[in-house]
């Protein structure tokens, strides 16, 4: 069991390992619960947006051929 302290502001610190464990960053939300005796913190999902792509890409991507590079050296 990891123990916490909370600061005279009301603020409670994660430890480093359980937010990396937990995919969490700063500024993430975080919705607080209380369930009886005890309080719960859970991530907010945000919704993912997709980007798709209107048209392909042809030549006119690359101005000069050697720009872009996709992969070793073959």
């Amino acid at each position: 069991m990891n123990t916490v302290t909370l600061d005279r502001r009301g603020r409670v610190t994660i430890p480093k390992g359980w937010r990396e464990r937990l995919g969490l960053r700063a500024d993430d939300d975080l919705v607080l619960e209380v369930v009886g005796s005890e309080v719960r913190l859970r991530p907010v999902v945000r919704k993912q947006h997709t980007v798709k792509a209107r048209r392909r890409w042809g030549r006119e991507a690359f101005f000069k051929s050697g720009e872009a590079s996709f992969g070793g050296d073959e």
